[in-house]
């Protein structure tokens, strides 16, 4: 398994200061495979950190992207250029390798640590039980193709007693996101 992620190419300005566009569509990128692809985006919104004790780069996928969380940050590349696009330049390709892109969490607390809905958020957290993983997942229902999930797993999200401030915290993490691909992107 590959343990090192490619170094960012450094920013380039134009003539009157701007960011080109491949480093901006860097941070949306980012942003975009946090709210789409990993389950664990709440707590990652929350927390700002790797909160795992050991730091594994073991890269995990959802939807259109391949993602890694890692103390360095998040690691995230398109599904399609991990998979296909590597091996075709003859790179190691798949799960043998660690997400190209990375966004340390000092980038990502600048992008979106000082949004006032993270302290609803993290107030929420607090009042969770000492095993809280269910909570923190992603209900099902909230997942941008909720159609390819059995109604078993929306039940199971429904009878829970946390169900109501859950859906409400995750729309709050979506939103948020949101918000700020929207702003980087603009």
């Amino acid at each position: 398994m590959t343990t090192t992620m490619r170094a960012q190419a450094p920013v380039q300005l134009d003539l009157f200061g701007a960011v080109v566009s491949a480093e901006r569509q860097r941070v949306v990128d980012a942003l975009t495979c946090l709210r789409d692809a990993i389950p664990e985006a709440l707590q990652i919104v929350v927390e700002l950190r790797c909160w795992r004790p050991g730091d594994s780069r073991k890269p995990r996928a959802g939807g259109a992207w391949a993602y890694c969380i890692s103390h360095a940050g998040l690691g995230f590349e398109a599904a399609a250029e991990w998979w296909a696009g590597a091996r075709e330049c003859g790179e190691t390709w798949g799960w043998s390798r660690t997400p190209a892109n990375l966004m340390p969490w000092e980038e990502l607390a600048g992008l979106i640590g000082d949004d006032p809905r993270r302290a609803e958020i993290a107030g929420w957290v607090d009042t969770l039980p000492s095993i809280r993983w269910r909570q923190l997942q992603r209900p099902h229902e909230l997942w941008p193709d909720p159609g390819g999930w059995h109604t078993s797993y929306f039940c199971r999200d429904h009878v829970d007693e946390h169900w109501t401030a859950r859906r409400r915290a995750w729309q709050l993490v979506l939103d948020l996101l949101t918000d700020a691909i929207t702003r980087e992107a603009s």
